[in-house]
């Protein structure tokens, strides 16, 4: 018996991503160049169909493949934006989704992000999670969402900003603003965590607190635009008429509510929110911050952006753009949700509270450490409660100088940066009382 012909399915993909359209047999075969029989195209064409990197469209002879998924996506971003054929607006892409009946992530995807994402707080009030992994996440994700929108800070210059407001010299002020404002957008869904949705008003609150000091337009902060847009290196053109944009932001937010599964929630706003462009900038800022409602308010690990694949990200982006196709949107998703959990999965059992020092007075616990260690050196209460009379409620005084003498108590060097010292300011410190 002779050997069946062999070809390098190779070949087949990379003829198929000239014709995003898809391909007839014939005309793949011509495409590719091929000395071989339909039977030997036919029987590599369904092993690429059983690995779900092309689908077939129609059952005759005229049936045309074409690329399915990731494989797909990247072979049309592969062409230059100016070269691809144009996209504009599908109001077809929101209208068939439907809550509950077409989910984006399927039931074992949906296992993989809570096994990745539970988090046990016990019998704790629900959003004490939220609290204890706060400051930490802010700045993950003040950092990483800053820089996919190319923000040239790195991680440990945004620590220094969000925490003490240190700007670094010769940077465009700008970059420290798009910081400080993820701060403020964080914070506001930390605060509000028990009445906090994506509901029409808190998504423009959102946009409002990310947007501030950033448009050319300080009015158009809040507001859903109201002129045209570009998408910068897509050949995606966004609706153009206004009337027609509320309307279909009044859709996502209808859907989104309709929504009762937390992961399904925020992947739903990173995928409708930019297609709409509901805003004239900051529309994926909004949604990626936007995102980690449905996940802090159900107790999950939240999502920073920082473990994301940074290609697969935009990449997926524009897969939905030009091509609305999810694919490899969620592909982004669901691997970097994974890595970034485990980041805020391990919390201290026997913390059931927060002090209330490191919330509410938070700024005065970081200024009252840094001036003991530095000024006083040594660690004196009646000194401390006199001190603090005045910046502290009485009820919650012993409470806070408790905090404080423990987070003295457990300085050391990996973080002092917390509270702005450094090792030469331990010198001659006499932390006993």
């Amino acid at each position: 018996m002779g050997r069946r012909a062999q070809i390098n399915p190779g070949i087949l993909e990379e003829a198929l991503a000239k014709h995003p359209e898809g391909l007839t047999m014939e005309a793949l075969i011509r495409e590719a160049k091929l000395a071989v029989d339909r039977s030997t195209v036919a029987r590599h064409l369904t092993q690429l169909m059983i690995l779900r990197r092309v689908e077939r469209l129609g059952k005759t002879r005229a049936a045309r493949y074409r690329l399915l998924g990731i494989a797909r996506i990247r072979a049309h971003l592969a062409v230059p934006y100016a070269h691809r054929p144009p996209a504009r607006y599908k109001r077809e892409f929101l209208d068939h989704y439907v809550p509950g009946k077409t989910p984006f992530l399927s039931p074992s995807e949906l296992e993989r992000l809570y096994t990745a994402g539970r988090v046990n707080i016990g019998n704790a009030p629900a959003g004490t999670y939220a609290r204890r992994i706060y400051e930490r996440f802010m700045i993950d994700l003040s950092y990483a969402s800053s820089k996919l929108e190319g923000n040239t800070y790195n991680l440990l210059d945004t620590e220094q900003l969000v925490r003490y407001g240190k700007e670094l010299e010769g940077k465009d002020r700008k970059e420290a603003v798009m910081i400080l404002n993820h701060k403020e957008a964080i914070r506001f869904i930390i605060d509000n965590l028990s009445v906090v949705t994506l509901s029409r008003k808190d998504l423009f609150d959102l946009h409002s607190l990310l947007a501030d000091g950033l448009l050319a337009d300080p009015g158009q902060a809040g507001r859903l635009r109201r002129s045209s847009v570009k998408i910068t290196g897509s050949a995606y053109t966004p609706l153009d008429i206004p009337y027609q944009v509320e309307e279909e932001f009044d859709v996502i937010v209808k859907k989104l509510a309709e929504v009762s599964e937390p992961f399904e929630q925020a992947f739903c706003l990173l995928a409708f929110l930019p297609y709409l462009q509901a805003f004239e900038d900051v529309n994926k800022r909004t949604s990626r911050v936007g995102a980690n409602i449905p996940l802090l308010k159900n107790d999950l690990c939240p999502l920073s952006f920082l473990t994301v694949d940074e290609r697969d990200y935009v990449e997926g982006t524009l897969g939905v753009y030009e091509l609305n196709d999810v694919a490899l949107l969620k592909q982004a998703f669901i691997e970097g949700y994974v890595r970034s959990a485990a980041n805020y999965r391990d919390v201290r059992a026997e913390v059931d509270t927060v002090s209330v020092g490191a919330l509410e007075y938070r700024s005065v616990v970081k200024s009252t450490v840094r001036t003991v260690v530095k000024d006083w050196k040594q660690v004196d209460e009646a000194r401390l409660r006199a001190h603090l009379a005045n910046a502290v409620k009485p009820r919650h005084l012993n409470e806070v100088l408790a905090h404080i003498k423990q987070e003295i108590s457990g300085l050391h060097e990996g973080n002092l940066v917390r509270f702005g010292l450094t090792l030469h300011d331990l010198q001659g410190f006499n932390g006993s009382n």
